[in-house]
Formats: structure tokens, sequence, C-alpha cells
């Protein structure tokens, strides 16, 4: 009897603890998080909705705070909590409003959230590899202007881009030049940009614009202007000059904080066509644009485009885009990167002549065929 009574208490022992065990695992996707936002012309409707929003986003980064320290990766805290907080919003399951009112010219609202830590985690496991598999590409912004709104429209998408981990080619010295002026119209070649990138050290550009509209209309005796504004843009790959994304944000309001809002929003969107690109290309095909120089003939080329048909590991499909003067240039749809079709290249033998990789880039491979 007293067996029996004591596998009935260890039977509730351990259910009790497995209940408590779940609940303390479902609490721990409860987070309570205060948001606010300002009142601007007495619209509370559309501050009520700013202040959710805030509150989401800082139940958001109270929990992507715990992981990222729970996983000893201080050092990129920011970068990565960035990353997250744009995308707060798909990171809630469900929230309930706690209390929400006005104070003054600040609306606040405190929200209880679900928060979906196993979507969290795996999205900054993605992100993270996505960036360090594509080897964080440098970029370089262009606006077709140099007036104060593009000043203005750069900084903020500059200062988004690079809080996500991406690293900036200083544009300076080509704004210097002539060929500015060409990448400026956003209708350059791709030859040209690429050419562009190469010689500036950056992988990716982002060609961008802002347009601004005024007009002004009477209420009753009062003249009231209305401002519209546009950033438009699109990301074109420095080794091939493809385009990668492309987008436009058009806002209404006051024009300093509306620019910085459009270009924010549009950084924000083709940041995401760029991951998804890229994390397309990893995991389908990529295109590597392959240059070569040394060819001796047409009968060389030939010969070379078989060896690379036999030899390149996951080769889809071969482009020749131009023969001219022993060098021909190649666009090459492969399965993998530019590095494992370098290592494939390198192993290449044409007549008894190596092929020596010159330089690799994410997107482009230049080798030299020699004795």
């Amino acid at each position: 009897m007293n067996d029996m009574k004591r596998l009935v208490f260890g039977i509730f022992v351990l259910g009790l603890s497995l209940v408590f065990s779940f609940c303390t695992v479902y609490a721990q996707d409860k987070v309570r998080a205060v948001g606010m936002a300002t009142i601007h012309k007495s619209a509370v409707d559309i501050a009520r909705d700013k202040a959710i929003e805030n509150a989401q986003r800082n139940a958001v980064e109270e929990k992507v705070g715990v992981m990222i320290t729970s996983f000893s990766e201080v050092e990129n805290f920011q970068v990565k909590m960035d990353q997250i907080l744009s995308e707060s919003k798909g990171f809630i399951n469900t929230y309930t409003i706690i209390s929400e009112g006005r104070d003054g010219d600040t609306y606040k609202v405190t929200i209880e959230a679900d928060v979906g830590t196993g979507r969290l985690k795996d999205r900054m496991e993605a992100i993270a590899l996505i960036m360090a598999r594509k080897s964080k590409p440098r970029l370089m912004l262009l606006f077709s202007e140099q007036t104060q709104k593009d000043a203005i429209a750069e900084a903020a998408m500059a200062k988004y881009l690079m809080s996500q981990g991406f690293k900036f080619v200083d544009a300076g010295a080509l704004k210097k030049t002539k060929g500015f002026e060409r990448l400026q119209s956003l209708n350059a070649d791709r030859k040209e940009i690429s050419e562009t990138a190469r010689r500036y050290g950056a992988e990716v550009i982002i060609l961008a614009k802002v347009e601004v509209t005024t007009k002004s209309f009477k209420m009753g005796d009062i003249e009231v202007s209305a401002n519209e504004v546009i950033v438009s843009g699109k990301v074109v790959n420095g080794d091939t000059g493809e385009i990668i994304a492309t987008d436009s944000k058009t806002r209404k309001g006051d024009i300093k904080v509306t620019v910085e809002d459009a270009a924010r929003d549009l950084a924000k969107e083709m940041k995401e066509q760029i991951l998804e690109r890229w994390s397309s290309e990893l995991t389908n095909m990529a295109t590597v644009k392959l240059v070569v120089f040394g060819l001796k003939s047409y009968r060389d080329l030939s010969r070379f485009k078989d060896l690379l048909t036999s030899e390149i590991k996951g080769l889809k499909q071969m482009h020749q885009r131009s023969f001219a003067k022993g060098e021909v240039e190649l666009d090459i749809e492969v399965k993998g990167n530019a590095q494992s079709l370098a290592d494939d290249v390198a192993t290449i033998t044409l007549d008894k002549r190596r092929v020596t990789i010159l330089e690799i880039t994410p997107n482009r491979i230049e080798a030299k065929i020699v004795p």
C-alpha cells in the first residue's frame, strides 16, 4: 500500500512539474511592452496605431535581446537587432491591449504580446547565414541629383542599410568624374555600371532619385500647401550589371520628414528583395560573370567552352556576351557560388596551358590562360 501511495505521489509530482514547465515555457513567450507616439494635428487614431506598432517593436526587441545575449553574440547585437525589428509585426502571434490613453500630446499603449520565438530564431540565423555566404558585399549609393532632398534621402537609406550590416563604399571620388553624370540618369548600361563598380570596389550599386511635388489649394480663405514625395531606385549587381531589385515609395507631408520616411521604407523593401535574391541564388542557381584573357584564337575559345561544360560542377547554362582580342566574357549559371566556380575553373588546362585566377568577387571571376 505504501508503494502504491509513493507511485501515485510520484506521478502527481511528475505531472505537476510538467504543467509548471509548460506554463513557464508559455509564459516566456509572453512579453509586456509599452509603446508611445506623438499626436500630430489632433490625429489620435494615427497616433494610436503608431503607439501599438511601437509597443510590438519593443516586445520583439526585448525577446531578441534575450535570445542574442543567450547565444553569446553580443558584438553583433545591434546589427541583428535592427534586422529583426524591421519585421517585428511578423513575429507577434497575438497581442492584448492592457491599457491605453492620451497623455497630453502623447498616446500611450501597454500590450501583452505572444512572440513567436521559433520564427525569430530561424530568421536571425537565416539573415546571418545569407550575409556571411555572400561575404557581405559592399554597396555604393548614388542619387540622381545632389540637392538637399537627395542628401536627406541618402543619409536615411545609408543609415538604415548600415544598421543591417551592409558595408558602404564612399561615392565621393566618383561624384567628381564625368561618369557620375551618366549614372545619375538611372539609364546607364550594364557594362558601364559594372566597370564603375569594379573601379570603386562596390559589388552592389543602388541608383536612386527623389521627386517632390507641391500643390497649393484653398480651404476657405486659407491657402494650404501639400507635398508629395516619391523616392525610387533600383539595385544593380555591380559584377554583372543585372538589376536585383527595383521599387518606389510615396509619402505626403513635411518635406524633410516625408523624404526620410520614404527613403527608409524604400531601403527596407530593397533589403528584403536583396536578401530574397541572394537566398535564391544560394539555394538554386547563381549567375557569375567569367572573364578570361589569353585565348589565342576562336578555336581556343570553342575548346575552352567545351572544357567548362565538362569540368564545371553544377553548370546549367553558359551565355557568351563578347569575344575580342583574346578576351571572352561569359555569364555562367551555376549551382553554387563564385568561389566554387573559380575552384573548378582553376583545374582546367588548355593545350597544356593552365588557368590562373586573377580576381574573385561575389558574382565575378577574372582569369587568364598562361603557359
